[in-house]
């Protein structure tokens, strides 16, 4: 189960899905978003973007903010806790970001993300 949680800049988390497997931002250039989802690298396992599945990145900036444990656990060994993204859209126009959560050394992939972003001029 993944969780992805929305949240725009200098507001409070505006989407949180808890069984999403893909999701759309519509963001105003200059405005950002953070992305989370949950994560355990005690398995081995990690999230990260696949460039070559995503496309037209080029008019975000995404800002890989790394692993952190949940808000109020505690951090104890092997826990799982989210990996946290900062996504800005920096050009007009309509971006795709597939994340992947997989093992670093096996070719295959546990599971996908897929979020679709659309920046628009305000």
């Amino acid at each position: 189960m993944n969780r992805l949680c929305l949240a725009v800049a200098l507001t409070a988390f505006v989407n949180c899905a808890a069984h999403a497997t893909d999701q759309t931002l519509k963001l105003a250039v200059g405005q950002q978003a953070a992305i989370e989802l949950e994560e355990n690298p005690s398995t081995g396992y990690r999230w990260s973007i696949d460039a070559q599945a995503s496309s037209n990145l080029s008019i975000l900036h995404i800002d890989d903010r790394g692993f952190a444990h949940n808000a109020g656990d505690k951090p104890l060994p092997g826990a799982a806790g989210v990996h946290r993204w900062n996504v800005q859209a920096t050009s007009p126009g309509n971006a795709s970001i597939t994340f992947v959560y997989r093992r670093p050394w096996e070719s295959s992939v546990a599971r996908r993300h897929q979020v679709e972003v659309e920046a628009i001029v305000r």
